[in-house]
């Protein structure tokens, strides 16, 4: 592979405006379509360029040296570009572009910032070795003309073409003529330059016959009505282009027979946090963005995107049921944000945000979103210890915490496993400590000093919910490994089972929530440090159900260690509740709240079915506890 310079990952931020279009997919909605074998699609073979599902990395408005870094990591990953844009709105050129797996190994090639005489050079020496024209654009650049595109290998040997610089009635003329000859269009482009508005087209040959349509020098209403007509037509919208001509903001775009029937998306005329919420809001929904455009207007940098269905998630018989719950309950209680994950047989089948994750700047609520876990940590710190412990085979759970940490003071008589199942008799907030605690600690062994005099509240072995008999046990986990809590949870748990969002509570990074009080005004964020364990981890939905997929699969704890974690001494085991279901199965859990975090971690272990449920709001009469509880039934009863 041949690479320019380009990519970054980016934070996708994005507001939707007024003027984007509504969601436009089969007619059902967003998309709900049987999947049935893949028909070639415009960049054919579609196994490489239209798959059922594949991975997917997209990043927008990137800097040349931003680009160039990412391009060569995705590069190296052994990803290929599908869509590539170049932007110089704003007098400021920016990069994005969409990445995926490169399944067949095929070559292909991407440059941009070339100017007329690099460009024909690099197209009639990748036509030469066999490679064809995916994609193309052009743009001004400090006064000059420079084009971009990126080629890949053309194993089928398909007929191919492409011409830029055309006026409108050239570019006319030309599109009539491949439309005679059978051609296919996959791109076009309408770009200024010192002689005025030019065209820019890709075809391909049209093996499978399928249905198409090209439209330039629409309005947005126009392309609206189009993309409708079309989409009744059974076409889907392929690519989107955006200009001025005469002053006015005119669209360009292609629409394909939408064959296979699998649920598409497009939307138009976004500002930079309406795409954010918008790619948020169909990642979850399992669409895959696969064009991407960036593009001057008289109100400024807009964003286009058009979007395909990526896996079976718009199929998933509840899903509508469950969006109706979640829907009630957030409506009923004036909650700013719920963020929900549903995992079935292995795997995540429903992921979605309600609601905002900062109702000031409108950025909405998603299934990545970063929330404060509140005792929902105790659950994960139960795991956690366990996981630790199978490294330390010398060490049991019925050891004294005294035996690890002799430095307590001598009242500390509870065991391990007692701090760990609310049996230790530490007092939960034992004075001095509050919900408002401002000092950070580097880690459990620095927080246990300030509150290990106070008298413990019962004797040990007897019950009391502790928060701070946690922060104990990650002390002697500490010990154990010899590092802070804090790599100890990235070791064990973030970086091996690939749930990057875990960890202690950090206000600071991307797509983390506000939290509310409860009358929904903002919160600042306090320092959790002093009870990482028991009430001071954060993470999103989607990671949460991740770590629970991997608990129950077995990639995390033996078998034996699960059956322990989940064996309660009376209701609660080693961070987690145990009970049963109204309809008898069994089911652990466990609740978390505190100023700006409402959570519940539901799982069915026997029926293979989770449910996480976090909002950043505590009080107020909502419950994710009752919400998990009402999916979680539903699903019993359904799935």
């Amino acid at each position: 592979m041949r690479t320019p310079t380009h990519t970054r990952r980016p934070r996708h931020a994005a507001r939707l405006t007024a003027a984007a279009f509504a969601t436009l997919v089969s007619a059902s909605g967003l998309g709900l379509a049987a999947a049935g074998p893949a028909a070639a699609q415009p960049t054919v073979p579609s196994a490489a360029f239209d798959p059922m599902t594949t991975g997917w990395t997209s990043i927008r408005d990137a800097t040349d040296a931003q680009f160039s870094a990412t391009f060569a990591e995705r590069e190296k990953a052994g990803d290929l570009v599908i869509d590539l844009d170049v932007d110089p709105a704003g007098g400021e050129q920016r990069v994005g572009a969409v990445f995926r797996p490169n399944p067949d190994g095929r070559g292909w090639e991407s440059r941009r910032d070339l100017d007329d005489a690099s460009f024909a050079a690099r197209w009639a020496a990748n036509r030469d070795r066999g490679y064809r024209l995916a994609g193309f654009e052009s743009y001004r650049v400090g006064g000059k003309q420079r084009y971009a595109g990126h080629w890949v290998e053309n194993r089928e040997k398909l007929g191919w073409a492409s011409v830029r610089d055309r006026t409108s009635g050239q570019f006319t003329d030309t599109a009539k003529q491949y439309e005679r000859d059978g051609m296919l269009p996959i791109d076009v482009d309408a770009y200024d330059t010192a002689k005025g508005l030019r065209y820019a087209s890709v075809w391909v040959a049209n093996p499978d016959k399928l249905r198409w349509a090209i439209k330039r020098e629409m309005s947005g209403a126009d392309f609206d009505a189009v993309t409708e007509t079309n989409r009744q037509a059974g076409l889907r919208l392929h690519t989107i282009e955006s200009y001025r001509s005469n002053g006015k903001q005119r669209f360009a775009a292609i629409w394909v027979e939408n064959r296979n029937g699998r649920g598409w998306a497009g939307y138009r005329d976004m500002d930079a946090d309406g795409f954010r919420n918008r790619w948020n809001q169909l990642r979850d929904m399992g669409l895959r963005l696969d064009d991407f455009e960036r593009y001057d207007t008289a109100q400024g940098t807009r964003y286009a995107g058009v979007w395909r269905q990526n896996d079976d998630r718009l199929d998933w018989g509840p899903r509508q049921k469950v969006d109706a719950l979640v829907a009630a309950h957030r409506d009923a209680f004036d909650v700013p944000g719920i963020s929900v994950a549903v995992t079935h047989q292995g795997r995540i089948v429903y992921q979605r945000g309600f609601g905002q994750q900062d109702v000031a700047d409108d950025i909405w609520m998603h299934g990545n979103t970063v929330n404060r876990l509140a005792s929902v940590s105790k659950a994960i710190t139960g795991v956690l210890a366990f996981d630790v412990l199978e490294g330390h085979p010398e060490v049991s759970m019925d050891d004294a915490v005294r035996d690890h940490l002799p430095w307590l003071p001598a009242h500390h008589t509870y065991t391990l496993a007692q701090s760990l199942m609310n049996r230790s008799c530490v007092p939960s907030y034992p004075a001095p400590l509050t919900n408002t605690w401002t000092t950070n600690y580097a880690s459990a062994t620095k927080a246990v000093p300030v509150f290990m005099d106070q008298p413990l509240g019962c004797v040990p072995g007897s019950s009391l919910y502790s928060t701070a008999a946690y922060t104990v046990a990650c002390a002697v986990l500490e010990e154990l490994e010899d590092t802070t809590i804090d790599r100890i949870v990235r070791d064990h748990l973030t970086t091996p089972l690939r749930v990057p969002t875990l960890g202690l509570e950090d206000p600071d990074v991307a797509d983390r929530t506000t939290i509310y009080g409860t009358d929904n005004t903002e919160l600042d964020d306090d320092d959790q440090t002093w009870k990482t364990c028991g009430g001071g981890l954060q993470a999103s939905a989607h990671d949460v159900a991740t770590l629970g997929l991997r608990l129950l699969d077995g990639s995390i704890l033996s078998a034996a260690d699960r059956t322990e974690l989940w064996t309660p001494l009376g209701t609660r085991s080693y961070g987690w509740d145990v009970g049963t279901a109204d309809s008898g199965e069994r089911v652990v859990g466990k609740p978390g709240g505190q100023p700006g975090a409402n959570t519940y971690w539901r799982v069915y272990p026997d029926d293979d079915i989770q449910v996480v449920v976090l909002t950043n709001r505590w009080k107020g009469g909502h419950s994710a506890a009752t919400l998990s509880d009402q999916i979680g039934e539903l699903l019993l009863d359904t799935l």
